[in-house]
């Protein structure tokens, strides 16, 4: 729900008391004087990202696929260098190849947010039938699986379809996969290149 500000002003009436004495017209007036101060702080936006475990099955050093399973804790609320996928420049991946997050989206500000996914494919430098051969996945703790390509360059819910709700002081676990689908033009991209960027958006949650 938007957050609203309402200031409320509170206008007292005072009761003015005359008096008429017994002698003379002389009379007197009480006065009270009550002094309101309304102090008003915005509310804040605040969203926390922690990866809580990876799990990749992805070629080893002998060419045979292995599935690898860290569960190391790694915050991503910050600008970092890393992705959350594990993936480092040069890592090379083949037909089926795959990497399963599972990530925990926290609230730590005042204001409840809504929570999508975007996925920004660079297809300047990528081949762009490789990264339409690489889903993206996202299963909500509550809700429907949202899929799609990398070079589809959509997004996975939007402010208007979120993937979830996240209360003040509140967090949702949801599931990241990343996968090199088996396809009949997997030949067509041996050596190819792709780049993308995964975005996660918190938006004020706003309703009439």
């Amino acid at each position: 729900m938007k957050n609203r500000a309402i200031v409320i002003l509170l206008a007292i009436a005072l009761a003015v008391c005359c008096f008429a004495l017994a002698l003379g017209t002389t009379y007197g007036l009480y006065h009270e004087t009550v002094s309101s101060q309304t102090h008003l702080v915005a509310g804040t936006l605040k969203a926390t990202l922690v990866r809580h475990k990876l799990t990749t099955v992805n070629l080893g050093e002998g060419g045979e696929f292995v599935r690898t399973v860290d569960d190391a804790e790694k915050d991503f609320s910050t600008n970092t260098q890393d992705n959350i996928f594990g993936i480092t420049q040069g890592t090379v991946v083949a037909p089926t190849s795959s990497f399963t997050v599972e990530m925990c989206i926290g609230n730590s500000g005042d204001v409840a947010f809504s929570y999508y996914v975007e996925v920004v494919c660079n297809s300047v430098i990528s081949d762009t039938t490789f990264a339409s051969m690489l889903k993206v996945s996202v299963q909500p703790e509550r809700g429907e699986k949202r899929e799609m390509l990398v070079s589809d360059g959509l997004n996975l819910g939007g402010e208007n379809d979120a993937l979830g709700t996240v209360e003040a002081g509140g967090a949702e676990n949801f599931t990241v996969t990343l996968e090199f689908l088996d396809d009949a033009n997997n030949n067509r991209v041996e050596s190819k290149f792709v780049m993308f960027d995964l975005c996660i958006h918190a938006v004020q949650n706003v309703s009439a």
